[in-house]
């Protein structure tokens, strides 16, 4: 594990003006690989809305990704729990990707969950997968990955952030990529909840 860089640490954030009003329900995929806490993000957000007394809906769907397979979780957040009916997103019906995995959240078929107004924040960390058993000078096409994710929403309402590398930077381990993934999405104003409610959310997990 790597020393923490505690003089990157800081507390003086302001708190986000949210991008969406809860009207109506919000929809997020959340994407990433198997052993590294997706499905944790999941019910991360599932606590902090029951905490204030929200809406929330979750499937996760890791079939046999357990560990390092592919592993995606639908997401809706409303104002009530009585305004979320379906949870599975149908196509077009994503309101935010959140890829903690840029490889995994460039497949076909995530990317028409996304609605064209929708946003993408995803990590731009390049992850090795079982090509690299094979041939270690094997290469993940970065620059496509990142295109194919910002095109499908628009550059303005995609960001790309190497919170792999954040993650070891400010806390020395790349385990808390995923949650701070979820920090930037919130301070971007997606993520429909509070701030207390997340980090209370946190605490009992």
């Amino acid at each position: 594990m790597r020393k923490p860089e505690a003089s990157l640490l800081t507390t003086d954030l302001a708190e986000p003006v949210s991008v969406f009003p809860l009207d109506r329900p919000i929809s997020i995929v959340l994407t990433g690989v198997g052993g590294t806490g997706v499905v944790t993000i999941g019910a991360l957000l599932g606590m902090a809305a029951h905490l204030e007394g929200k809406g929330c809906g979750i499937i996760d769907m890791a079939g046999l990704a357990q560990k390092g397979g592919a592993v995606t979780s639908h997401i809706r957040i409303a104002s009530t729990p009585e305004d979320i009916s379906a949870i599975r997103i149908g196509s077009g019906g994503a309101d935010i990707l959140l890829g903690c995995d840029n490889l995994v959240s460039a497949e076909a078929g995530l990317l028409k969950l996304m609605r064209a107004d929708g946003h993408v924040v995803a990590n731009s960390y390049e992850m090795p997968t079982g090509d690299f058993t094979r041939n270690a000078d094997a290469q993940l096409p970065g620059a496509d990955i990142a295109q194919r994710l910002s095109s499908i929403v628009g550059e303005d309402r995609a960001v790309m952030v190497n919170a792999t590398q954040m993650a070891l930077s400010l806390l020395g381990d790349a385990i808390a990529a995923n949650l701070f993934l979820l920090g930037v999405a919130f301070q971007r104003g997606l993520i429909p909840l509070s701030a207390a409610a997340i980090e209370e959310a946190i605490t009992l997990n």
